[in-house]
């Protein structure tokens, strides 16, 4: 979310390493919806940890496969400043939701470019509060 909001705000991005990091990326409604469904299957889910996340079919590189997306929904290219490896910096980090898919039967259902369009979508309706 911050890359697009700095992004479509014109606010100073920096990346740090090599920009190959990868993420698995959830969009918010999705995560609401593993929320509904803990609530909604308390007989199941009271007392347990779900991981939540995007999962291994959500996945792509903080900004080498980013950056294109961004800059299409942008209409242009973005400069970013690159910064050293932050010590602690996790390669890869892609979350294992196949506990919650299993006992609750949550996945989730916004795709990558679909989700990076409505937040889009909602930053530029929304600049005025940013």
């Amino acid at each position: 979310a911050w890359f697009v909001i700095a992004a479509a705000l014109d606010r100073p991005i920096t990346i740090y390493g090599d920009g190959k990091q990868v993420r698995d990326i959830l969009f918010v409604d999705d995560l609401l919806n593993a929320y509904d469904a803990a609530i909604e299957q308390r007989d199941i889910s009271s007392g347990k940890i779900y991981n939540i996340g995007g999962g291994a079919q959500n996945t792509l590189s903080v900004w080498k496969e980013f950056c294109p997306m961004l800059e299409k929904l942008l209409g242009r290219s973005l400069e970013v400043k690159w910064g050293d490896w932050r010590p602690g910096d996790q390669k890869v980090y892609v979350s294992d939701i196949s506990k919650i898919k299993r006992e609750l039967g949550w996945e989730p259902k916004v795709g990558i470019e679909k989700g990076l369009r409505k937040l889009y979508d909602w930053v530029i309706a929304n600049k005025n509060i940013l």
